[in-house]
């Protein structure tokens, strides 16, 4: 980062809270320490000792901007290891799939997901150039040519060959919300030819892999956990109906497969159906702890403290600024990482807030303050009437959550946290504390 343009700007570019950061950034900090988990280690784990006849599907779940993405390409990087001494596992060929990127999050269901999934499998393992292998089968060709006929002429694609034609009905589903209900109805009718010509390619693909020195594949797919929570007619919501009602389709393809879900269905009624499925008990991707369940009171230098300080050390060695010139006195960044109740997202939204509320370094008491004040209001607008009296029972660490639509929510929206000591705990988003509105008994 050039130092031609001042402190501040390097350093508030540098915390761009949006930005997943790759295992190698210098930015990046390792939290397995301090979650109580260290679910990349246990993931790569199980993928390797996992028979390949037998693929495994794992859920990866975790409060929005904890980090999920930064850990999902930490399991990336570690399949993909080349053999070694130091490691003697054979390597997977890792296909990441964002669906942020070409998915309305805002209504999706599983033909959109399929389509996705088909052109991304597609689309990289045709660039992966696999000696021997061709992605698309006769199979896979006939499923797209009955898929495009059912469409009829209510939807012409501009890219209609089957390499390209996938990819171009997902961009379809996303951008034209008017014609979404014809295309899934022509998609669902093939659904399951679609789900079976996907994995012929994936089993094909799979022994080629392993005929030319990896283990098999492993598909990443990442963003599912942004898919808005919505009440449906006759009940259910918008989670359920993708990731519990179409489980068995999810679990369907032939190759180990993540997927990122949201951390609410882990509290849903319908969990156990989820994880009859998927067969196995998920762990969310906890909050970084700032202190110990049974000591409520944080430490200035407790174990999270300090890794929240490390975080703030990295992004100024990235932005060439010295950490002691950041603020005006200790005590304010100490106060920005309290606020952020160990959510690695918020701390760079507040530095941020801080870093525009002052023209040049260091942030102030004053300015910090107004950076947390801007999301605390944000908050203020945001929690339902009804949801106040549940939030001031999780004043005090609390070892369960209820398993209602409203608890849920909390923690979909960030009102209240996730910790892991060995047990969960959870807790309310420490922003909501400083509000007048939660401090005060009743409604």
């Amino acid at each position: 980062m050039t130092k031609s343009i001042d402190a501040i700007t390097r350093l508030f570019r540098a915390c761009e809270p949006n930005e997943a950061l790759q295992p190698g950034d210098v930015r990046y900090v390792n939290c397995d320490d301090v979650r109580g988990e260290n679910l990349v280690q246990t993931y790569v784990r199980s993928l390797r000792r996992a028979d390949p006849a037998k693929p495994e599907v794992k859920l990866f779940a975790g409060h929005r901007g904890v980090g999920k993405t930064c850990e999902l390409n930490r399991v990336k990087a570690s399949l993909e290891t080349p053999q070694s001494a130091e490691n003697p596992y054979r390597p997977f060929r890792v296909i990441y799939m964002d669906a942020t990127e070409k998915l309305d999050l805002n209504d999706l269901d599983l033909p959109d997901l399929l389509t996705f999934i088909a052109s991304e499998v597609v689309t990289q393992l045709r660039a992966a150039n696999l000696p021997g292998f061709d992605p698309v089968s006769t199979y896979l060709t006939r499923i797209w040519d009955e898929i495009r006929s059912a469409l009829g002429k209510e939807v012409v694609l501009k890219e209609a060959g089957v390499e390209t034609g996938f990819g171009s009905l997902a961009l379809e589903l996303k951008n034209r919300p008017n014609s979404r209900q014809a295309l899934r109805r022509a998609i669902e009718m093939h659904s399951t030819g679609l789900v079976g010509a996907v994995n012929d390619m994936l089993v094909t693909a799979n022994v080629k892999c392993r005929q030319n020195g990896c283990e098999g594949l492993v598909l990443i797919v990442d963003g599912l956990e942004r898919l808005v929570f919505r009440t449906l007619d006759g009940g259910g919501s918008t989670h359920d109906r993708l990731f519990i009602d179409r489980s068995e389709q999810l679990a369907g393809l032939k190759a180990h497969t993540i997927y990122t879900v949201p951390i609410s269905l882990f509290y849903s009624p319908r969990c156990a159906e989820l994880e009859q499925t998927f067969g196995e008990h998920n762990v969310p991707v906890p909050m970084i702890r700032l202190h110990e369940s049974d000591v409520p009171a944080i430490v200035p230098d407790a174990p999270g403290m300090l890794k929240m300080r490390e975080m703030i050390e990295a992004r100024c060695r990235h932005a060439q600024v010295n950490v002691a010139d950041v603020f005006d006195d200790p005590d304010t960044g100490r106060y920005l990482c309290e606020m952020t109740g160990g959510h690695p997202r918020h701390l760079m939204m507040f530095l941020q807030a801080a870093m525009n509320a002052v023209e040049s370094l260091p942030i102030t008491r004053a300015a910090a303050e107004k950076g947390v004040r801007n999301y605390a209001n944000s908050l203020l607008r945001e929690v339902p009437d009804e949801y106040w009296p549940k939030l001031r029972a999780f004043a005090k660490p609390q070892s369960d959550m209820p398993k209602d639509e409203a608890h849920q929510k909390m923690l979909l929206l960030l009102h209240v946290f996730e910790y892991m000591n060995g047990s969960p705990w959870y807790e309310v988003n420490p922003v909501i504390r400083t509000l007048a509105r939660f401090q005060r008994k009743g409604k």
